[in-house]
């Protein structure tokens, strides 16, 4: 049961973050039916055109009694006209730092670096990719008339392509307040967990995730507390 929750805390986390192009700080609890089993904290900076984004995840609950440490996701890159363009990702944890990824997008070159287990990979870069924590930022640029969207995606070792689908509008009563929000949704497969965003339209921030697994769990995250410039 505890090696399960850590997963389901880590794929969480993981699930690509959102956020406004503009400063802000948030906090997210973590639960996976009912049991909160982490925090996440998320900072956004702008300026000069370009942006700096942290992540960290720190275990609660049971999961802190036998994970004692933290993780971080940092993206960093520009932002223009046509949205978020990461130039560097990476994933860092406190302990098992032999797990630490970093990945470099150079768009002169059209050339994407892959730094993770001792080794490093390159691949095309192509046009739009996203990584973990910039790809949902593009929803503030999502095209009108468009219902569905695929995007490139980095998760600091590849790339792979989400298919996402805007679901319609809905209005969340949170621990952080009441929102109107816009419903995205990466459809579940049986290789891929299902994930549900809900946007607010006033911070085009995430106020809640919830992560249908491939084994019919459900983990959720939910804005608890944000400020923002």
């Amino acid at each position: 049961m505890i090696r399960a929750l850590i997963v389901v805390l880590l794929a969480a986390w993981l699930a690509p973050a959102l956020a406004a192009p503009a400063s802000f700080n948030a906090v997210y609890s973590v639960s996976r039916d009912g049991l909160v089993i982490g925090e996440a904290r998320e900072t956004l900076e702008i300026a000069n055109k370009r942006y700096h984004l942290e992540s960290t995840l720190t275990p609660m609950g049971v999961v802190a009694v036998f994970l004692k440490e933290t993780f971080k996701q940092i993206s960093s890159g520009e932002i223009g006209p046509a949205g978020f363009r990461p130039q560097q990702y990476a994933y860092q944890r406190s302990l098992k730092t032999d797990k630490n990824i970093d990945a470099r997008f150079d768009w002169k070159t059209k050339t994407a670096t892959f730094r993770f287990d001792g080794k490093s990979e390159s691949k095309p870069l192509p046009n739009a990719l996203q990584d973990r924590l910039s790809l949902f930022y593009q929803l503030k640029y999502w095209p009108k008339g468009k219902d569905k969207l695929l995007i490139p995606m980095s998760n600091g070792k590849g790339i792979t392509e989400y298919t996402i689908v805007r679901a319609g509008e809905e209005t969340l009563t949170l621990p952080a307040g009441t929102f109107r929000t816009t419903r995205y949704v990466r459809e579940r497969t049986p290789d891929n967990d299902g994930i549900t965003v809900w946007i607010s339209d006033k911070l085009a921030a995430p106020v809640k995730i919830v992560i249908d697994g491939k084994k019919g769990e459900q983990t959720e995250q939910v804005l608890t507390h944000v400020t923002s410039e």
